[in-house]
């Protein structure tokens, strides 16, 4: 298996792989979506690809916004992340994951939000959001909202609320 960035030839592939991993086709529709906006950076837009040349996995970073009190501060939302069903299991989603937060970093990005299980993050080193005075734009249970600082200094310094891509806010 290799990760690599998404290829517009993945497009209709990364589509049927979200259809395969979520009950409907909303989170197909929310990648088709931000791929359209100035959030969507092609460098983190992620595929596992099995050696049989088949994507098994996929993994999207976008960027987003923190507003502060004068200011904005710039993050990274990771979502979704999506393994096919019948994969599943394999180590594929972490192996996304540890991707991802090595081309953020690389991309010069502080901290990586998410909205995920609360069991399966925290191994990634994300924290609740809490923790650093981070608040959702929407209710959200506290322990799946989480954040992955690598800042040298306290995140704590970019509190405020999250403002994700327009298209997330409008996923019903």
């Amino acid at each position: 298996m290799r990760i690599r960035t998404e290829e517009k030839s993945d497009e209709m592939l990364i589509r049927a792989l979200l259809e395969d991993a979520f009950p409907s086709s909303l989170e197909a529709d929310l990648v088709e979506k931000l791929r359209e906006t100035k959030a969507y950076l092609p460098e983190l837009a992620l595929v596992a690809e099995l050696d049989s040349r088949e994507l098994a996995g996929f993994l999207l970073l976008t960027k987003a916004s923190i507003i502060q009190e004068k200011q904005f501060a710039e993050i990274l939302v990771l979502a979704p992340l999506a393994v096919l069903t019948r994969e599943q299991h394999n180590g594929i989603g972490s192996k996304l994951v540890e991707a991802g937060i090595r081309a953020a970093r690389k991309a010069g990005f502080r901290a990586i939000s998410v909205l995920g299980h609360a069991d399966f993050y925290p191994r990634f080193g994300f924290q609740k959001a809490k923790l650093y005075g981070l608040e959702a734009p929407f209710p959200v249970e506290e322990e799946n909202f989480m954040v992955l600082d690598f800042g040298e200094e306290n995140f704590t310094g970019l509190a405020g609320k999250l403002m994700y891509p327009e298209p997330f806010l409008e996923m019903e």
